[in-house]
Order: structure tokens, then C-alpha cells, then sequence
């Protein structure tokens, strides 16, 4: 099986940034303009808006990894999947937060993962309006300019708890615990999206829960979240890049009392 060197992982780390500023070069010119919004066809509970945003800059990053690293595998949200047996695999989510993007609020991100058989070894998020970006390679901290770490948070009653939106719970088994959490921490906030991740690797938020989420919605985050000295997982516990149900807290103690709560359905 094919291993990363730590020069590897350095000049992937490095790629992975050039294309992150592709895709801001991209998206730029687009936000709180007039553009093109189609939906596309989902069972979500949500919908799934699409913009020429979201198909120039899946595309820009495309083709800049076809014509470096033609062996890798690409998986990304709007776009057939290429190559997705190769041990190296880039996933890709342009725009998360779409809605946020067409709204002209600065709570979106491009989503950059590479995976080795599988299993995340590097994240990029960008925040091309705010001009941050997070960093995390296995094994590795994280960055935005500098290190950052999630805080400490034993308590749930201390807990800032982040939902993208609460319409994603309706039908989950675990929706009673999911409301009982919004009950019992401190404060809920909802609409965060990608950016929300990122504010828990900095310390910010404590708790996040999502339900009904495609693996380039969270791949690139596990490293981030991961490096921060975070947890993220299923909620049931397993890994989270194979499951459409993500848990991640910044510390490890809310972590296990939150998984209580989902595992009990109440």
C-alpha cells in the first residue's frame, strides 16, 4: 500500500493551498452578484441549490488536479466521479454552504480533502471573504495563520452547539436527543455550515451535530478538527467520513456524553 513521506504530504499540503486559491479567484467575483441559481433534484429535506459558482470553481480545481496528479482519484459534489479506486483521492465541495453564498452572507467555504485509501490525511478550508484558511494534515497541528486548538468544555451546560439547519433533523431517530441538546447547552446557533468547523477547531464552538451529510461535506474536516486537539465521528462513534450522521466536539469529555445522548435516542 502506498505511504506519504512527510515531503509528500508537504507538497501535497502546498497543492491543495494552490488550489484553494484558484477556487477564491473564482468565487470572488461572483459574491452579491447576480448569477444563475438552479436546484438540483434531492431527496434533502432541504433542497439542493446549485450556482455557476459552484460548477466554475468544482471545474477550475478539476482540472488542475487532472493535469498534475492524473493518477489521483476526484470526488466532488457537482461533478461524476474519476478514478475513485486510485489510493490517492481528492474530495471536493466548491461552495459549502450554497445558501449562505447566494444570500450574500460570508458563511460558506471551499471544501479541499485528499484521502488515502479512504481515510483523510489532509483538509483545506477557505473562507475566500473573510480570508481565512484552515489547514490540517495528519498528524500535524492546524493552522489559520497560526496554530489554533478547540477549548476546553466539560460541561453541556457551558457548550456553544452549532446545527446548519434544524430542518436536517426531521425524521432522524435521534431527533429527541438532538432537541434535548439544544435544551440543555448554553447556546444554539444555526446557519454555520463549513465555517462553523472551523470555529470549533479555533475554539469558538464546542459542539456540532449534522444528519444527512454526503462525505464532501466532512472529509476535509477531519484533518482540521483532528489537528486542533478535536474529535469527530459518527454518532454512533465510528468514522465520520462513511456516515451521513457527524458528531464533533473540541473536547473529549462533551464528546462522550453527547454520543450517550444519540446512542440512547433521548
Amino acid at each position: 500500500m502506498i505511504q506519504l513521506d512527510q515531503i509528500q504530504l508537504d507538497e501535497l499540503t502546498n497543492f491543495a493551498e494552490e488550489l484553494a486559491d484558484v477556487a477564491r479567484q473564482t468565487i470572488l467575483p461572483y459574491f452579491r452578484s447576480q448569477m444563475s441559481v438552479k436546484d438540483k433534484p434531492t431527496h434533502s429535506a432541504t433542497g439542493q441549490p446549485v450556482t455557476e459558482a459552484d460548477l466554475e470553481t468544482e471545474t477550475a480545481i478539476r482540472h488542475l488536479i487532472t493535469k498534475y496528479y492524473p493518477d489521483h482519484g476526484i470526488v466532488g459534489e457537482e461533478f461524476a466521479t474519476v478514478n475513485p479506486d486510485a489510493d490517492l483521492c481528492w474530495i471536493l465541495d466548491p461552495i459549502d454552504g450554497t445558501r449562505a453564498f447566494i444570500a450574500g452572507l460570508p458563511m460558506f467555504g471551499t471544501l479541499i480533502g485528499l484521502g488515502l485509501k479512504g481515510k483523510p490525511v489532509l483538509g483545506v478550508l477557505d473562507q475566500p471573504i473573510l480570508k481565512e484558511r484552515f489547514v490540517g494534515v495528519s498528524n500535524r497541528s492546524t493552522f489559520n495563520g497560526k496554530p489554533i486548538r478547540t477549548r476546553k468544555c466539560q460541561k453541556l451546560a457551558d457548550a456553544v452547539y452549532s446545527i446548519t439547519d434544524p430542518r436536517m433533523m426531521a425524521g432522524s431517530t435521534q431527533q429527541a436527543a438532538l432537541q434535548k441538546l439544544m435544551r440543555v447547552t448554553q447556546v444554539t446557533q444555526f446557519g454555520g455550515n463549513c465555517y462553523a468547523y472551523g470555529m470549533l477547531a479555533a475554539g469558538s464552538i464546542d459542539l456540532i451535530t449534522e444528519n444527512d451529510i454526503k462525505p464532501w461535506d466532512i472529509f476535509a474536516l477531519i484533518p482540521i478538527i483532528q489537528g486542533a486537539g478535536g474529535t469527530v465521528t459518527s454518532w454512533s462513534g465510528g468514522p465520520a467520513e462513511t456516515s451521513p450522521h457527524v458528531l464533533a466536539c473540541g473536547d473529549g469529555q462533551i464528546h462522550a456524553e453527547v454520543l450517550k445522548y444519540l446512542r440512547n435516542g433521548s
